[in-house]
């Protein structure tokens, strides 16, 4: 029998960030249990680690400051101009390229994160709340029960060999996915995304990449400050970042889809360099000046879990079970649904609730958002570089993340009554029917029209806009009903936006484009709608057209620019009255 050392109410198996914010949150929530976190590392951590994971997005930014971090986030990191993007065409100088991204500061806070000091900062927030911090502790084997026991762990620290009894133990070890890999949940995905990154020091203003002589581009709304935001430089099938972080350094990474280019290409420093030189020289130009302090590389970081949260006592937290795409920055959302899920777990076992009906609840939840949000990524290789193609696709996604998925994090909707959460699902299903055929749609535009890149800004979001309204609306806390009849709204005005991108891209190309997008995308088992009186609108005079336009339709045109129409629109227009799509 196993000599055991101690026993605790919880057990965290990893120090990184997901077991340390879930160590804080147990502190606040449920003050009442005694908490252990078991880390592999000892302090002091370096600071520009080797850790990505440093911007954070609207969700998670609020899931940092709900376990009062803000002050702190606010004083030792950056706070965040949101996402900017610079889709195809590579080979242009970047002021002659088309610009996407925030023309003002943005109303909710997000934050540019160095994972280090953080995590270092973080030790010892945890241990001032109370919580075991046990450094150096390289956990071998989780011993999981099957009964109403305690379970055990072993791990070992300065050579010898411990084992701890615990009530709940919660899986956050990072990529080694203990408890994952022994039960094996892992979930497969089809999304082969791989990536290699480094740090340089100093700050790398992409400004620096544009003569002063450039004036309209310096003069951009929010220019001065754009090396705040997560800047990505994007082609087909990869897109390269470029993160600020609060120590003085700058994150650089690229991220290649293996559809479309080889894991040879980020195997390596120089590997990832001679990439950007041949897809983004500009870029690669800028940075040779710049020595890589480090360099990791991840190959097909994306996988899925079966089950997280276990009537057992048990949960797999942050990177231990799922894992998506860093490409819109949901990695901290990720964290905060998994351990605000974990939390609840424990709160209804203490209370004597029914925990096996809840874990198969939470289960289900979360590898939708897992699967749904993947798609978003899994089907956008040739999108990342088609100009028109990925700023419908940012519109939409910010729409859809802004007004569902923060919104789920924000209210808590995991534990509203029942009947809210049935209408709230169903709206979901809005979400997810929408968005899966505007996925299809913006890949299949992308393959078969020529991208073209203009000398522009477009400001997504731009102030006025259901954008920014959406966007707002993710920092205020809502009553239950509230929550159900905001999010019923948001999902009728979706479908409605997915009608207004189908009607701007199908008029936007030739006949024969607009009939291989529709087939290509199978957009004709959507279920969407083309109502006949909003094509009519499409054949009056620009000005009645405008009169006649509903609010959605001109947020669209003001964040997108005018419909510009092909010669053969009319024509285009009539796959959609014919019932091609219906």
């Amino acid at each position: 029998m196993r000599q055991l050392t101690d026993s605790w109410d919880v057990v965290i198996c990893g120090g990184g960030l997901a077991g340390l914010l879930l160590a804080r949150q147990l502190h606040l929530e449920l003050p009442q249990l005694s908490v252990a976190v078991l880390e592999k590392s000892t302090r002091p951590l370096p600071e520009a680690c080797h850790k990505v994971g440093e911007s954070s997005v609207e969700a998670g930014s609020q899931y940092l400051e709900m376990l009062g971090l803000k002050d702190y986030l606010l004083d030792q990191h950056l706070q965040k101009l949101g996402l900017r993007f610079f889709p195809g065409h590579g080979e242009l100088p970047l002021h002659k390229r088309t610009e996407i991204g925030p023309s003002g500061e943005p109303i909710v806070r997000s934050y540019q994160i160095d994972r280090g000091r953080f995590e270092n900062d973080l030790r010892g927030f945890v241990e001032e709340d109370g919580t075991t911090l046990i450094e150096g502790a390289r956990v071998h084997d989780i011993q999981l029960s099957s009964d109403d026991a305690d379970h055990v762990i072993s791990y070992e620290q300065d050579g010898e060999t411990k084992n701890i009894a615990t009530h709940w133990v919660v899986d956050a070890s990072g990529r080694a996915g203990l408890i994952r890999s022994d039960l094996k949940l892992k979930r497969g995905t089809r999304h082969p995304a791989s990536a290699g990154w480094f740090r340089i020091a100093g700050r790398f203003d992409i400004n620096s990449m544009v003569p002063q002589s450039e004036e309209g581009w310096h003069n951009r709304p929010c220019a001065k400050e754009r090396w705040r935001s997560t800047n990505h430089f994007m082609g087909r099938g990869y897109w390269a970042w470029v993160i600020p972080l609060s120590t003085g350094h700058t994150s650089i990474g690229l991220v290649i889809h293996e559809d479309e280019h080889d894991f040879e290409n980020v195997r390596s420093l120089d590997n990832v360099r001679d990439f950007l030189a041949e897809h983004e020289p500009h870029l690669a130009k800028a940075l040779e000046a710049h020595p890589a302090e480090d360099f990791l590389c991840l190959r097909k970081y994306n996988n899925g879990i079966t089950r997280s949260f276990s009537e057992n006592r048990w949960a797999i937290v942050g990177e231990a079970g799922a894992f998506v795409d860093p490409l819109y920055s949901p990695g901290t959302d990720f964290i905060g649904f998994a351990n605000c899920f974990a939390t609840e777990m424990i709160r209804v076992e203490q209370n004597g609730g029914d925990c096996g009906a809840l874990a198969q609840r939470l289960n289900a939840q979360y590898r939708i958002l897992v699967s749904s949000t993947t798609d978003i990524f899994r089907m956008a290789s040739p999108v990342y570089g088609h100009v028109q193609a990925m700023s419908a696709k940012i519109y939409w996604d910010n729409f859809v993340y802004w007004s569902y998925t923060c919104q789920y994090l924000k209210q808590n909707i995991w534990q509203m009554e029942e009947q809210d959460r049935d209408q709230i699902d169903e709206a979901a299903r809005l979400f997810g029917e929408c968005s899966r055929a505007m996925q299809e749609l913006f890949r299949s535009w992308a393959d078969l029209e020529p991208s073209v890149s203009h000398p522009v800004m477009v400001g997504l979001p731009n102030f006025p806009s259901v954008l920014i309204e959406a966007h707002i609306a993710t920092g205020q806390k809502m009553e239950p009903g509230e929550t159900v009849a905001y999010i019923q709204k948001r999902a009728e005005q979706g479908r409605e936006i997915a009608v207004e991108l189908v009607v701007r891209i199908v008029q936007s190309v030739s006949y024969e484009t607009a009939q291989k997008i529709l087939e290509q995308s199978k957009f004709k088992n959507s279920g969407l709608e083309i109502p006949p009186e909003r094509l009519e609108l499409e054949s009056m005079d620009s000005l009645t057209r405008r009169r006649h336009l509903s609010p959605i339709a001109k947020d669209i045109e003001r964040n997108l620019g005018r419909q510009r129409r092909h010669s053969e629109a009319a024509h285009c227009r009539e796959l959609l009255s014919q019932g091609t799509v219906a």
